[in-house]
């Protein structure tokens, strides 16, 4: 009896400290299952966090993509519409290039034919002129024409008859000499823009029309030989005509 007292003693104490050994653990493992919770718990919302960064920035790639391939797509219109304006500009100076050469080459026949009367075409600084190798010999106070440059400007009207659009400024030119007393003249630009005017009316005369024509007076702020002495103010005396402006009559006729 008191065998079996002893065992059911032992099997109770045994049993309390099974149950004792077993709340421990259980709290332990409830500790650690709380803590794993929290930490599942913060990693989902980081990943959640995560995911909804991604998207945004995902949004905001194919938003800035669409806005790059828009400016692409304009720009490359744009730059097809500068190599058609570009390919017409050229095509027009090539054409420009061709007529204007031949109206070059038209006048230089013209006056290579009387190289006696000094006549040929020049270019200077970007411009045209049609000149003389030697001032056309005005007297002093003169507009007269010789009988050469007459031959000569009339074959210039007939090429500008033959090219309504070409346009000539004709420019008239004097030494620096004062008028005397009585003369014609009031002073040297009266007398550059009646030279000038000699010749457009010559031309008029010989079939060129006025609307073809600019009359301009220098009187002697252009000198191109030295007024002190007698050459030299042969050379200022003198009537030049250029196309008008700057290779815009020549331009004009070339169709551009």
């Amino acid at each position: 009896m008191r065998l079996i007292v002893k065992l059911l003693i032992f099997t109770l104490a045994i049993g309390s400290l099974q149950s004792c050994v077993s709340k421990k653990k259980y709290d332990e493992l409830a500790a650690a299952k709380e803590a794993t919770d929290q930490a599942l718990a913060e990693t989902q919302a980081k990943v959640k966090t995560l995911e909804e960064e991604k998207a945004a920035l995902q949004e905001e790639f194919e938003a800035t993509k669409a806005e790059m391939e828009g400016k692409m797509s304009d720009m490359e219109g744009k730059m097809t519409k500068m190599e058609g304006q570009m390919a017409q500009v050229q095509e027009k100076l090539n054409m420009t290039e061709k007529e204007l050469s031949a109206i070059k080459a038209e006048i230089d026949g013209i006056f290579g034919a009387y190289t006696e009367s000094g006549l040929k075409m020049e270019e200077r600084d970007g411009n045209l002129y049609v000149v003389t190798s030697e001032p056309i010999s005005y007297r002093s106070g003169s507009t007269a024409l010789s009988s050469a440059e007459r031959e000569a400007l009339e074959k210039l009207a007939m090429t500008m008859k033959e090219n309504p659009k070409l346009k000539m400024m004709v420019v008239g030119h004097t030494d620096d000499q004062q008028m005397i007393e009585g003369a014609s003249y009031r002073d040297n630009w009266d007398l550059s823009v009646a030279r000038a005017s000699r010749v457009v009316r010559y031309l008029i005369s010989k079939g060129a029309s006025p609307d073809q024509l600019t009359i301009a007076g220098k009187g002697e702020t252009m000198p191109v030989g030295d007024n002190k002495s007698d050459e030299g103010r042969s050379k200022n005396r003198r009537t030049v005509v250029q196309p008008n402006p700057n290779m815009g009559g020549l331009m004009k006729a070339a169709g551009n």
